[in-house]
């Protein structure tokens, strides 16, 4: 039995161990298939999807996460932006100047964003686990070279589901003050003591969850977060390379 929409998203962990037991194909299958009723910008469906099988393949994906989980159980996706399958079908430089430039290039990015979140949701409606693995990343180049990517393609995320074998902590989420405004955006200042109040929340969670206890504090976990891997920083080169972005050769 699948759980609804509202329970499903209200009790989403990152799940990053998973069992032996397999995804069946059809189950796989549905959760796709499901998942691609997401909206698409323009109706380009501008994504494609590659599942990883092969154990060395699997193996090379967890070393660039640095997740050695990434290789072992489940089964396992790499997200693709896609616009080289829209200029297969529509062959000509202006077409291809038109999907390789920032809009539907920004598009290509939303769709697989949003296809990714489609599966996570429906694939823990399933009673599922998920863990959405922007690390990829880390070596965008690697995994381009690694996959066999094409001009205008570029990975955006892995996406690992399987079939649970732990039950982390929900990780907090702030407050509607600090994330919905009324008719104009709202400065950090004005919502405060809500910044305040989720600060103490999130303090608690880490000082009591059951791994890597630790003292934690959001001015610190958002410091921390721009100290990402060197070769991300490369990921808007890499996009260009890829036939992204041409207008910003003019």
């Amino acid at each position: 039995m699948t759980k609804s929409v509202i329970e499903t998203l209200q009790d989403h962990r990152t799940r990053r161990q998973f069992t032996t037991e397999p995804i069946s194909d059809a189950q796989f299958a549905q959760i796709i298939t499901t998942a691609q009723q997401m909206p698409t910008s323009q109706y380009l469906q501008a994504y494609s999807l590659i599942e990883i099988t092969q154990p060395a393949l699997r193996q090379q994906l967890a070393t660039i996460t640095t997740m050695p989980t990434v290789g072992e159980n489940g089964r396992l996706l790499v997200v693709v932006a896609d616009q080289h399958r829209n200029v297969k079908l529509a062959p000509g430089a202006t077409t291809r100047r038109a999907l390789s430039e920032f809009d539907r290039f920004a598009g290509s990015i939303e769709d697989a964003t949003l296809i990714t979140a489609a599966m996570v949701m429906v694939a823990e409606s399933m009673g599922l686990g998920s863990v959405v693995l922007g690390s990829i990343n880390n070596d965008t180049q690697a995994v381009i070279d690694a996959l066999h990517l094409p001009d205008l393609t570029l990975p955006v995320f892995g996406l690992q589901l399987g079939h649970p074998a732990d039950v982390p902590e929900k990780k907090p989420r702030l407050g509607l003050p600090a994330v919905l405004f009324q008719d104009t955006y709202a400065e950090p200042a004005s919502y405060q003591a809500e910044l305040d109040r989720f600060d103490g929340v999130l303090n608690q969670y880490y000082q009591h969850r059951s791994s890597h206890a630790r003292t934690e504090h959001l001015a610190h976990m958002t410091q921390e977060a721009t100290h990402s891997a060197a070769k991300r920083r490369e990921f808007l080169t890499i996009a260009r390379q890829q036939g992204f972005l041409p207008e910003l050769d003019q």
